[in-house]
C-alpha cells in the first residue's frame, strides 16, 4: 500500500534517519531492534509512549 505522506516528505525522513544513523550508530541499531523486537504492539503505540503521549495503561483503557 503506497504511503500518505509525500514523497517529498518521506524523502526528507530518509535523510533525517540517516543522519541520526550516522551520528548515533549504536542508539540507532538499539531502536531499531526495538521496533523489530515489539512489533506486534505496533509502531504508533511505541513511538506515542516514545513521545510522552501515552502509557501502557492508557493505551489498554485503564486509565
Amino acid at each position: 500500500m503506497p504511503a500518505v505522506a509525500s514523497l517529498e516528505e518521506l524523502k526528507a525522513v530518509e535523510e533525517h534517519l540517516g543522519q541520526l544513523k550516522a551520528e548515533y550508530p549504536e542508539a540507532y541499531a538499539d531502536v531499531v531492534e526495538l521496533f523489530r523486537r515489539h512489533r506486534k504492539v505496533g509502531y504508533k503505540n511505541i513511538c506515542k509512549m516514545m513521545m510522552g503521549e501515552a502509557t501502557a495503561e492508557k493505551l489498554k483503557g485503564l486509565e
